[in-house]
């Protein structure tokens, strides 16, 4: 006789072999989509490369999307300025950059 233990875990087990088959079909799907992003992403360099030639080249970006050459993404080079840097010379932290710029805080070149 089998106890309500056992009866309950052999139900828990078929349940989960029938919920493990309905996602296998998703699993392998999902690794190739995955290759074929990382595959995608390895030619966004040298596709911007390529484009920035081409406009240079004299290629307009309208004339080369009607060919089907989308604008490549643009992403920031570097890391954002800090505040620090955007700080004018010999201000200090918290501190207000004069109003009306140079002339307002004496600094004038001279001509």
């Amino acid at each position: 006789m089998t106890s309500p233990h056992d009866t309950f875990m052999r139900k828990v087990h078929e349940n989960l072999g029938a919920r493990t088959a309905a996602v296998e079909p998703l699993a392998a799907v999902l690794a190739e989509r995955q290759r074929l992003v990382a595959l995608l992403s390895a030619t966004d360099e040298p596709y911007s490369k390529a484009y920035g030639q081409a406009v240079d080249g004299g290629w307009s970006p309208d004339e080369l999307a009607k060919l089907g050459a989308v604008e490549p993404a643009r992403r920031p080079r570097g890391r954002p300025r800090s505040a620090a840097s955007r700080r004018p010379a010999g201000a200090l932290p918290g501190q207000a950059a004069p109003a009306g710029g140079p002339a307002a805080s004496g600094n004038q070149l001279s001509e």
